[in-house]
């Protein structure tokens, strides 16, 4: 990974580590600031579909709604 991968991608997998170790709500918003620099759309979207795929539909439809629309169905935010 070290000698292949682009710069880009390792400082992206080197920040996504930082924001699993915090798990605070900052991290996660600092982390998506730097995959909007980091990544392309494309990237992007895979990463977002992995995620929600990983999940089971409530759960996966409540992430979507907050991330798209500042709510879930439970109404938190």
């Amino acid at each position: 990974m070290s000698r292949f991968a682009k710069n880009g991608h390792k400082r992206v997998c080197r920040s996504l580590g930082y924001a699993l170790t915090l798990a605070t709500p900052q991290s996660w918003l600092d982390l998506s600031a730097i995959l909007a620099l980091r990544l392309t759309k494309a990237e992007r979207a895979g990463l977002a579909y992995a995620a929600l795929i990983s999940m089971d539909a409530e759960d996966a439809h409540d992430v979507a709604s907050l991330a798209l629309f500042g709510t879930s169905r439970g109404g938190s935010q």
